[in-house]
């Protein structure tokens, strides 16, 4: 059994590249995928055959609408469970319910129980678990995988999809007419059932052990909450979306003729199941020789334009010809064009189009698209087929005639998006106007690939890094010359980003080319160099490195242990077979004996990046101590690692990081790194801390565009200090630009305004009284008039922050951009800026706002406020001691201790009897000043 394992893994090593410790977790999906894939191809056949027989061609387009309707239904159930659930329980428990569903549709059809409405049931039921399925399958797989693994194993696993495809298929045509329809709904109800232990065991053992939840949760969710708004903000996207709407769209129609025309020449459901497995099966095998074939030679050398107008064009000419010759073997061909030509030559014109479009972006609307807008055009399909088939009684055949304005409609699109797709790519490598010397690349007059060349060979720097980043997503294949002359590049960086492209591509040209980048003098550049030997050397990989880690440059040793660590972090058995953690504390127990400081620095940093990408836990600590590092360089690079490692325990010291306005853009950014679990953990830590220890989680909170995030800031408004409030609703402002899909809660908001306009009217009181004080006391000490000048100080800026907080609060609840421009026309003091900026405010103020705002905006572009500001305010003018107990009960604490400090040294009784209320104050710096406050008094008295 070892031999033959070993064998197995040697085979699979040299024909798929498949690593030491990846066979298991490989061989684990490609099963998975493979009995998925034949669940649904044997469903598939049997409940088309068993609907067709039982109602007839003419319900079907009925269950199309139907399964869109119970697609919305599922989608907002499965949306809350996402957030609820962890991926493996989701997965578990939709194989579960199918499971049972199954041995339920089995014994109901068996005994033809209701046949009527369980078929229906039936159908949806399939059509729903063969979207879901998928979907959760290469979730999945980026969970399991990290994205080179996933990216170089895509093919070896795919193949279990195409192999599950071909064999679910012709599995059904074999065996429906010898077993029979129902029977085969138990084997695949027995099938299914193997599926749940394989992904327990691949979450047991090679993702729980080896990453944290926050890890799990970045790779298996998206921020995006609200996908279909940033598609309506993206026309690329939306056409995009709009030719797979319409394409599912003609799909659904062409499905209904192959259907009906299967269906009027077999009327044994048996046999008709049959039929149906054996083209669906002829369909993937078609569409793999495509894809392996055709797909690379069509898209290289004609470009994406051409690719998407293969598929549209492929389906008219034999929609077409049904309207004049309506046979059963022209809808076949009809058919077989729009399921091969679709998964290959299609699909990889429609994955180039999305090209410049951000990947954050495509991530967050991929399973949107995938998903919703499938499920909604079949929905349209239907509507489509009952409007012409069931109301109109069209004759079939010319259902085609449909199908030919909805493929011209089609092509249409698809004209509109290479213009947008040319227009992107223009946009942002055109040639700057002051800038003669560089050559303007015309997309329009060439592929876009001769033009992405082109810009590689002779474009800006910063046009070239743009390409190689987009590059990364994509085949490079058509690149590989250009990509080889930029390695020899004076920037270091695009350097870098070249070998990065080059990663996959597997050159004895390039190998060499990395193995000389390695005494290259850029750090980065060094470990791409790294990462590129190593992934094409698996079988030398252990003396390779080795060789590298002992080298006599410790720069070259440094960046050795760091393209180790990031290589090898998910794969436990290289870890151990390396001694990673072994050899990084080695390395700094040595650190003290090192006498060169240039040495020690770079070996610290190399450390630094080490720890973050191993992913042991016991080595974060170390991380934690050098973020208060007192050399800059170092605080930085423990922070960046910080942010690799994705742990819950380094979120906290990250956060404190914020405060240091050096290292606050690297901690932002690292925080930002954790993504979506961010958030859980940040609400846990808030529990267990003072909210007011964590204002700043503002600045992250703002960058994750998600609802928990609005939620939290929300939080932080009404229960934090004024600094943290401020913080927070700036943060929500900048999240009312950028993500204007989002709930901003606009009814809370009115109780906010109004509380904060309660808040400056208190203070303009007080300062009121405080300026009367100051003009008339002129006799008053030194100390005392230092102790009210400092108030007086404190109050006017409190009053100038009311404000601001007004105007942050008035831009949740109408557009931010005109409420920041009103209030800097209000901050400007010019008089024809306010004016101006008074009259838009008045325009757009609720009646019962502005009754209230007005008038206090009003007196900000005063310089003394007069006994007439305060009548015209309706405001009732205190005693210096009511406004001294309304700051001491309020929740400002700085305010707190200036009243506190100007009753110590006015030394008077009535305000003494005040301070002795907070000598037992929560607060030990109120405690203090209380204390003092009244001792002071009390040793004046008794002298």
């Amino acid at each position: 059994m070892n031999f033959t394992l070993s064998g197995l893994k040697i085979i699979l090593n040299k024909v798929f590249d498949i690593r030491s410790g990846e066979t298991k977790r490989v061989l684990l999906l490609q099963i998975n995928i493979f009995l998925l894939i034949t669940v649904i191809l044997i469903l598939k056949p049997i409940v088309n055959a068993l609907f067709l027989d039982r109602f007839g061609v003419e319900r079907l387009p009925q269950v199309f609408v139907l399964v869109a309707v119970f697609a919305a239904i599922l989608s907002a159930f499965y949306s809350k469970a996402l957030l609820r659930l962890s991926l493996h329980k989701i997965i578990r428990n939709t194989n579960i319910i199918a499971f049972v569903s199954l041995l339920f549709f089995g014994l109901f059809l068996t005994f033809d129980w209701l046949n009527g409405w369980i078929l229906y049931l039936f159908y949806i039921c399939v059509a729903l678990f063969a979207v879901l399925s998928a979907s959760q399958f290469w979730i999945l797989v980026n969970v399991v995988l990290n994205v080179r693994e996933a990216k170089r194993l895509f093919g070896f696993i795919g193949a279990g999809a195409i192999g599950g495809g071909i064999f679910g298929g012709y599995l059904t045509s074999i065996a429906a007419p010898l077993i029979g329809s129902e029977n085969l709904i138990f084997l695949c109800a027995a099938i299914l059932l193997a599926c749940i232990p394989i992904t327990q065991t691949l979450w047991k053992k090679h993702v729980e052990p080896n990453q944290s939840s926050i890890r799990q949760t970045k790779r298996s969710k998206s921020n995006a909450e609200y996908p279909l708004q940033i598609i309506r903000r993206s026309k690329h996207l939306t056409l995009i979306a709009g030719i797979l709407g319409i394409s599912v769209v003609v799909s659904k129609l062409v499905d209904y003729q192959f259907s009906a025309l299967a269906s009027s020449t077999y009327t044994n459901p048996d046999e008709l199941a049959s039929f149906f497995g054996f083209w669906f099966s002829t369909m993937n095998i078609l569409s793999l020789f495509i894809q392996l074939f055709l797909t690379k030679k069509v898209v290289g050398k004609y470009g994406v334009g051409f690719s998407l107008f293969v598929l549209p064009i492929g389906i008219l000419m034999p929609a077409l010809l049904l309207i004049f010759v309506p046979q059963l073997w022209v809808a076949v061909l009809m058919r077989i064009n729009e399921g091969s030509l679709k998964q290959s030559v299609n699909k990889a014109g429609v994955e180039l189009l999305a090209l410049p479009i951000p990947l954050e972006v495509k991530n967050q609307t991929k399973t949107f698209i995938d998903v919703f807008v499938d499920s909604l055009a079949t929905g349209i399909g239907g509507l489509i087929l009952i409007l012409f088939v069931s109301i109109l009684e069209i004759p079939l055949k010319l259902i085609s005639i449909v199908v030919l304005v909805l493929v011209g409609i089609w092509i249409y699109m698809a004209l509109l998006v290479r213009k947008e797709y040319i227009k992107s790519f223009q946009l942002k490598v055109a040639k700057p106007k002051d800038k003669k010397t560089v050559e303007n690349i015309d997309f329009s007059n060439n592929s876009v690939i001769g033009g992405l060349q082109k810009v590689l060979q002779s474009g800006r720097e910063k046009d070239i890094l743009y390409i190689l980043k987009k590059l990364k997503e994509t085949s490079i294949s058509d690149f590989v010359e250009s990509l080889k002359s930029l390695l020899k590049h004076s920037n270091p960086l695009i350097r870098a980003e070249a070998l990065s492209c080059l990663y996959f591509y597997k050159d004895d040209e390039v190998f060499a080319m990395a193995k000389d980048l390695i005494q290259d003098p850029d750090d980065e550049v060094t470990v791409a160099a790294f990462e590129y030997l190593i992934e094409h050397s698996p079988n030398e990989m252990e003396s390779l490195m080795n060789q590298f880690l002992e080298d006599e440059d410790y720069e070259v040793r440094g960046a050795a242990l760091v393209s180790l660590a990031k290589e090898i972090r998910d794969n436990p058995k290289l870890k151990d077979q390396f001694n990673l953690k072994e050899k990084i504390l080695s390395r700094i127990n040595q650190l003290h004996d090192l006498s060169d400081p240039a040495h020690q620095l770079s070996d610290i940093m190399h450390l630094m990046q080490a720890i973050g990408y191993a992913g042991e836990k016991e080595l974060y600590p170390l991380l934690e101590e050098y973020m208060n590092h007192k050399q800059e360089s170092i605080a930085i690079t423990a922070i960046q690692a910080a942010g690799y490692t994705l742990s819950k325990n380094l979120v906290a010291p990250l956060v404190y990081q914020l405060s240091e306005k050096n290292l606050q853009k690297h901690a932002l950014k690292s925080l930002a790194n954790y993504g979506p679990g961010l958030i859980d953990v940040l609400v846990e830590k808030i529990k267990k801390h003072n909210i007011n220890d964590w204002r700043n989680i503002s600045l992250v909170l703002a960058s994750l565009h998600s609802q928990q995030s609005i939620d939290l800031l929300f939080e932080l408004v009404k229960k934090g200090d004024i600094a943290t409030r401020s913080l927070a609703l700036k943060s929500l402002n900048n999240m009312k630009i950028s993500a204007p899909h989002l709930n901003f809660y606009k009814s809370a908001i009115i109780d906010l305004i109004l509380n904060e306009a309660k808040n400056y009217v208190d203070i303009l009181t007080v300062l009121y009284i405080q300026n009367i004080k100051k003009n008339t006391l002129d006799n008053d000490e030194a100390s005392i008039a230092d102790a009210r000048h400092s108030l007086i100080d404190l109050l006017e800026r409190r009053l100038d922050g009311n404000l601001e907080r007004i105007f942050y609060l008035l831009g949740l609840k109408y557009s931010p951009e005109d409420i920041l421009s009103i209030y800097e026309g209000i901050q400007s003091k010019k008089p024809d800026l306010y004016i101006n900026a008074i009259e838009f405010l008045d325009n757009i103020l609720d009646p019962n706002l502005k009754k209230i705002l007005m008038p206090l905006v009003e007196t900000a572009i005063l310089d003394n406020i007069s006994k007439d500001t305060m009548d015209n305010l309706n405001i009732k003018v205190a005693e210096q001691l009511e406004c001294f107990e309304l700051i001491l009960n309020g929740n400002d604490l700085r305010l707190k201790l200036a009243v506190l400090y100007l009753i110590r040294v006015l030394k008077s009784a009535k305000y003494n009897k005040l301070a002795k209320r907070f000598i037992n104050d929560q607060n030990p710096k109120v405690k203090t000043f209380a204390l003092e406050a009244v001792k002071l008094f009390e040793d004046e008295k008794g002298l």
